[in-house]
């Protein structure tokens, strides 16, 4: 018979309690994957790796975040149906996006609506009426949306000759973002042709179309400006992005998980948001002094030519999204 060793029996039990420690420590520690169709050093994709660096700051851990960058796993029009599937934890995914079934999402790429960032802003504020409605058309689809990223105002760009007046727009295939950008390029003209933030490149590259329409940054950040040789700042849209999470794994949450995601989604929200108007202009100005694209500013007289012939776009919106649309636009317009 054995004799008992009260020292190895305690080795044992210490041995036990910190295998069963590291098991609990493991099934606590949640990890949360997510898509992006940019790279993290785009605005977008840096925001969303200081939510990372939030997250699993505050929550010490208990929280990691993997990310997935430059479209390696879903473009950006495969994330509402990927995320919403449960596919993918969360992703980056523009409005515009859910507007071919949500009509009245597309509210800010109305031309023209939104005519500086302090009424951007205001709409969509957390607390906005307008944020807070399209919000809850979109958590129908299965996806919650966590933050906004504001990204700034959308130019036009172009290639042959830089694009002053909506008489430039006629009967030329123009890139747009989704169906609100498209109404605005149909009525001054143009052809739109929907295309992929991650596919403009190749897409002007080889004249896919004649006219480009993105973000100021993006033009940095993509080189568009090795495939173009003008800009024209019309300001005439406003993007925002969106990181949607599984509404199902939001639900599957303990009440401490949720409050370390929300203080780092309102953190990275507030963040982008304050730091969008100097990015914008600093791309701007680098674009000006550094490539070889030539940036082109309107006068009021030609802002008012513009605003005049998009006027068909905002009356296209309301008549597909419906009374929420007609809502949604009086509401912005109580922000003037």
């Amino acid at each position: 018979m054995k004799k008992f060793n009260p020292m190895k029996s305690l080795c044992l039990s210490a041995a036990a309690a910190l295998m069963l420690c590291t098991a609990l420590s493991a099934q606590a520690e949640r990890t949360l994957k997510v898509s992006l169709q940019v790279n993290t050093k785009h605005p977008v994709g840096a925001n969303v790796v200081f939510f990372k660096d939030q997250v699993e700051k505050i929550s010490g851990g208990e929280i990691k975040v993997e990310i997935y960058d430059s479209a390696q796993l879903y473009k950006g029009s495969e994330i509402p149906q990927a995320v919403a599937a449960g596919a993918i934890d969360m992703g980056l995914v523009l409005v515009d996006e859910y507007a071919g079934t949500l009509p009245a999402t597309g509210l800010f790429s109305v031309a023209f609506l939104f005519p500086n960032y302090d009424v951007l802003a205001k709409a969509a504020a957390p607390e906005s009426p307008v944020r807070q409605e399209i919000d809850e058309m979109i958590r129908a689809t299965g996806t919650r949306v966590l933050w906004w990223q504001d990204y700034g105002p959308v130019q036009l760009l172009s290639k042959e000759h830089a694009v002053s007046s909506p008489a430039d727009m006629k009967g030329k295939k123009v890139r747009v973002l989704g169906k609100p950008s498209g109404d605005f390029i149909e009525a001054v003209g143009g052809i739109p042709v929907k295309i992929g933030g991650s596919e403009q490149f190749i897409a002007y590259q080889r004249g896919t179309v004649d006219i480009g329409m993105t973000g100021t940054t993006a033009i940095q950040s993509r080189k568009l400006f090795e495939v173009m040789n003008y800009v024209t700042i019309t300001n005439h849209a406003q993007t925002e992005f969106l990181i949607v999470m599984n509404d199902k794994l939001w639900d599957s949450l303990s009440d401490q998980e949720k409050d370390w995601v929300s203080k780092a989604a309102l953190s990275a929200e507030q963040k982008i948001r304050a730091d969008t108007k100097k990015n914008n202009l600093d791309s701007e100005k680098f674009i000006a002094d550094k490539t070889s694209m030539k940036v082109v500013h309107l006068d009021d007289a030609q802002v008012k030519a513009w605003q005049a012939a998009a006027a068909p776009a905002v009356d296209a919106y309301i008549k597909e999204a419906g009374d929420v649309g007609k809502r949604l636009v009086d509401e912005v317009k109580k922000f003037y």
